[in-house]
């Protein structure tokens, strides 16, 4: 009876090749990701890579129409999981969402401060305006917090307004109707090649900060604990690779990003990749920046605690196992 079942899922095998025969009991798992940047990398190597399937689940990734759109779908159950700015996982769970971070993608701020040309350094920017994407963004945040540690008052020394995505924003600083911006990597890089300036790079100062991660509910950690910890698997084995592997980091910047630019992908990888955490853990302190920031304007901030929004357990029984030891020492 035991040579019959084996003959005949060795049967299947043939009939179905090897990976369409595994593939019928993987789990499907669905990420929203807000939208394809590098700073969603990771999760985009770990499929691409084969590390998710290796650990027996069929992960896609799917693009959802902003953060808002992210969210419903996660909190509906329509995909277990999303990629998510930690100011927008906090809004949720200051609104009463049961969400939590179980991931840090990107644990810095990456943005620089552009501004026109004849603007020399930050003081200068008293009487002038700064564009954002949107009140209670990153750019928002970031914007008032290095104004402040300059000596401005947002709001009544320099004007903040609300300007759109980073392209909008600066097509407005090059035609002059705000001075200033903060322009992710890539955005920032056209804006230096046109002749504008940077006086600040984010990432360089020492900030802690959440700038995004992987979010879930807590009611799907508790119901799918294997699953996930099948998935940090991948996506730990995913940055791993990337980390390790500039080719095949380069490959999945240029299929995703949809850009052939050389230069504008190894500067993609040289930012984001090097800065990535072997073990991506979600920044506590950087998530306590965001709510001391939002508590300015939504006092249910100044008595919640990030420990309260952020699950690393699944990271820490990861890396306790030994997993990741074995995968850094290449056994």
């Amino acid at each position: 009876m035991r040579d019959r079942a084996i003959f005949a899922a060795f049967f299947l095998f043939l009939l179905l090749g090897p990976f369409d025969a595994l593939s019928q009991s993987y789990p499907t798992v669905y990420v929203g990701l807000v939208s394809i940047t590098p700073s969603n990398t990771a999760v985009l190597a770990a499929a691409e890579g084969g590390f998710f399937k290796k650990h027996g689940l069929d992960v896609k990734p799917l693009i959802l129409a902003g953060s808002s759109t992210a969210l419903a779908a996660m909190l509906s159950g329509e995909v277990s999981l999303i990629s998510i700015a930690g100011s927008g996982l906090i809004n949720a769970h200051l609104a009463g969402g049961e969400v939590v971070m179980v991931a840090g993608m990107v644990n810095f701020a990456p943005y620089d401060l552009i501004v026109s040309k004849d603007i020399k350094k930050i003081e200068d920017l008293r009487g002038k305006k700064v564009g954002i994407a949107r009140f209670g963004g990153s750019a928002d945040f970031l914007a008032r917090w290095g104004l402040e540690k300059n000596g401005l008052k947002p709001g009544r020394d320099v004007t903040i307004l609300q300007t759109g995505g980073n392209p909008e924003r600066l097509a407005a600083v090059l035609q002059g109707a705000i001075q200033a911006t903060l322009l992710e990597q890539a955005f920032a890089h056209q804006a230096k090649k046109a002749g504008l300036r940077s006086l600040l790079d984010y990432s360089t100062v020492g900030l802690d900060y959440q700038h995004n991660g992987v979010g879930t509910t807590k009611s799907f950690i508790e119901k799918n604990r294997d699953l996930m910890n099948r998935f940090m698997k991948g996506l730990v084995e995913g940055i791993h690779r990337l980390r390790n592997d500039r080719a095949f980091g380069f490959k999945v910047l240029e299929r995703h990003l949809r850009v052939s630019d050389s230069e504008v992908i190894q500067g993609a990888y040289d930012y984001y990749i090097p800065k990535t955490d072997p073990v991506p853990y979600a920044n506590l302190k950087g998530m306590k920046f965001l709510l001391d920031t939002i508590a300015d304007t939504n006092p249910k901030a100044k008595k919640a605690k990030p420990e309260d929004m952020v699950n690393n357990s699944l990271l820490q029984d990861i890396e306790g196992s030994g997993f990741v030891k074995q995968i850094y020492s290449g056994r």
